[in-house]
């Protein structure tokens, strides 16, 4: 083994605390009693040794609340020169997602917060999910932003080896320079879940290659939040045992922020760096972060729908900006990066996450509308949704819903503005790589390291609920309403139960035409064997769907409109059930709602919940995302049927 260049190793230590916008305040509170506080409780005993610190604004503002005394330790903290505060886009989202004045405007916002309460000037960020793309120096920089971190993964992809790796590299857009640090994969690893003394070998092994400085870089919360770890970490001392290891070897092991070792070291290179992000979120994102956005289309449809009211708020900026912070701050927190992936952790299959995001993203257009004095009602065809197709948005005082003809004249989107809820906030069920878990075993399957500790997030296997191989269905189709099926003589009676029946034809892949006036949508389908007339029109709180139909197809006996909403009604979606009436009377626990469905034509009901299985840092589990209405009527030469869904608040 070469003999070092130098006598020393610089090991800057990276931590980033986080929970998303509105997340439950119990879940907010044991990650404070489990990770955040005693963490901080523990490097105050240790001023020799220096770390950096990120906290999200979500995070922040909850604990400028719940938790004044944390905030005053952090504050002493920085005040004693131990930590150094980073920034980031202060309500943690996905940078690229972003357009790039949402991606300066957040992370200013940040940098101005961290200045009143800490009085710094932050020039060091934290990259949300170490998600990178090579556009964003230029808006980093732009930002006031002098270095990122990221993770060697990022360098590996570069065809770096990372064993090889400097202290900080440049890399630059348009002559816009920023210096980026690669985070140790292995030390994300070994820290907290190797003993001590196995990762003070690690950094002993970088030195007598010839290595001056490593990084990491992770996730507070895997110090005693993340599965099984407050155990080892506070009260098998692991954290405690591991300061007094860095200081023990303190003559060779120096602590130091990131800032201080940008001015005193030269850059180790030039770098360009690919799309990235560290190895597990390529793995799960099929090595782009954007292909969650075409693996769900739900992650789609939200990201665009933010997109779009970002680049409304942007263009009628210059003419009221004082009128519109109240719309951009709703959309800030829409932006939560939570809601748009998903991996190990729950993300966009947590409903709560995405119905956050949505109610966000209503409160920004309803404070855009009210800025202009918008008059209603009004619509739009375009292209939403970046798919080739255009859609219909349709807006009044009530009701925001966005049609798809192409896609079976479905409606993807239903915003009832009173309550700041889109309805069919659903999500489709879809094969997961885990998946195959949940059928060879539920039994946990734990990968070990050291005596007692626990494993790391990603190498845990194990199933939080049992018996979960029947809800292993899946959807050719999303999820969403105003869905037409065709079922055959066969398919159906009163007494059965066709959760996983087939029908005769789903229309999700035709093409309606259509035409929109005033406040009524009608679209058509014809077909030599099929002729569908169905309309919507749309008066202050009521939906009045109309259908006319026709059709000669062989051994199409029943008709059937399919309505998937976001509510909890445990009467209407307690198993499978069919019921055959001409009124229907919703009382939804979640939103505080009740749905009043009224037929001219009596139906059979068929309802049931969507449940989906999901990974989650707590293991495999069932989530509930809502609930199928099908409403079905036996086919006739002239089937004429229509139905009012009215929504109140009770």
């Amino acid at each position: 083994m070469s003999k070092p260049d130098r006598d020393s190793l610089t090991f800057l230590i990276a931590l980033h605390a986080h929970q998303p916008v509105n997340n439950f305040d119990h879940v907010i509170e044991d990650a404070f009693n489990k990770s955040y506080q005693p963490f901080l409780e523990v490097l105050s005993n240790f001023p020799e040794i220096k770390i950096s610190f990120h906290i999200s604004g979500s995070l922040l503002d909850w604990a400028l609340i719940k938790k004044p005394d944390f905030i005053n330790t952090l504050k002493n903290l920085v005040k004693k020169g131990q930590v150094e505060i980073l920034t980031a886009g202060y309500y943690e989202p996905i940078l690229i997602l972003l357009p790039e004045w949402d991606r300066i405007g957040q992370i200013q916002l940040h940098r101005s917060k961290m200045k009143d309460i800490f009085k710094i000037n932050s020039t060091g960020l934290w990259l949300t999910e170490r998600v990178w793309e090579p556009s964003l120096p230029k808006s980093l920089k732009k930002a006031g932003i002098e270095f990122v971190i990221v993770d060697d993964e990022h360098f590996k992809l570069a065809g770096y080896d990372v064993e090889n790796l400097g202290g900080h590299y440049l890399t630059e857009e348009e002559g816009n320079e920023v210096a980026v640090f690669p985070g140790s994969k292995f030390l994300r690893y070994a820290m907290p879940f190797k003993l001590a003394e196995e990762t003070i070998s690690y950094l002993k092994s970088k030195l007598e290659r010839g290595q001056d400085c490593i990084v990491f870089g992770d996730d507070l919360e895997k110090f005693g939040f993340w599965p099984k770890t407050y155990k080892w970490v506070y009260e098998e001392e692991w954290l405690l045992n591991f300061f007094k290891a860095l200081s023990r070897n303190s003559s060779w092991i120096k602590t130091m922020h990131f800032k201080d070792f940008l001015m005193r070291n030269n850059p180790a290179g030039r770098v360009y760096l690919p799309c990235a992000s560290y190895s597990e979120m390529m793995e799960w994102s099929d090595n782009m972060f954007r292909n969650f956005l075409v693996k769900y289309p739900e992650s789609n449809h939200l990201h665009k729908k933010m997109f779009n009211i970002s680049c409304s708020i942007e263009e009628r900026s210059l003419k009221l900006k004082s009128k519109l912070d109240e719309a951009r701050l709703n959309l800030y927190k829409a932006q939560n990066n939570d809601t748009y992936w998903h991996g190990v952790f729950g993300g966009l299959y947590l409903t709560h996450l995405r119905h956050t995001a949505y109610k966000y993203l209503i409160k920004a257009e309803k404070a855009l509308e009210s800025a202009f004095d918008t008059r209603f009602p009004l619509y739009e065809v375009k292209d939403f949704d970046l798919d080739g197709e255009k859609e219909i948005l349709f807006k009044d005082s009530i009701f925001n819903i966005c049609v798809a003809p192409d896609r079976g004249g479905s409606i993807t989107e239903i915003d009832y503005k009173p309550q700041e809820v889109n309805l069919l906030n659903t999500l489709s069920r879809r094969k997961e790589p885990y998946h195959e878990k949940v059928l060879q075993t539920n039994e946990a399957a734990l990968i070990q390291s050291g005596d007692n500790a626990p494993s790391s997030i990603h190498n845990l296997e194990e199933a939080k609920d049992v018996d979960l191989k029947e809800f292993l269905i899946y959807d050719s189709y999303r999820k969403s309403a105003w869905i037409d099926h065709l079922y055959g003589k066969n398919n159906f009676n009163e007494e059965s139960s066709f959760k996983n029946i087939q029908d005769i034809r789903t229309l999700w892949s035709e093409r309606y035409d259509y035409e929109v006036v005033g406040n009524k949508i009608s679209q058509s389908l014809v077909y030599p064997d099929l002729n569908i007339q169905k309309n919507l029109e749309v008066n202050k709180n009521v939906l009045d769907f109309e259908y006319r139909i026709c059709s000669n197809i062989s051994g199409a006996e029943f008709f059937s409109s399919e309505f998937n909403f976001l509510f909890y009604a445990p009467v209407l979606i307690n198993g499978n059930q069919i019921k055959r009436q001409d009124a229907l009377v919703i009382e939804d626990e979640w939103f505080n709602l009740k749905y009043e469905i009224v037929f001219s034509q009596e139906a059979f009901i068929y309802s049931y919940p969507i449940e989906t299985v999901s990974d989650s840092e707590c293991g495999i589990e069932k989530n509930y995302q809502g609930a199928s209405l099908n409403f079905i009527w036996p086919l006739s030469e002239n089937l004429d049927v229509g139905f009012q869904i009215k929504v109140t608040k009770r």
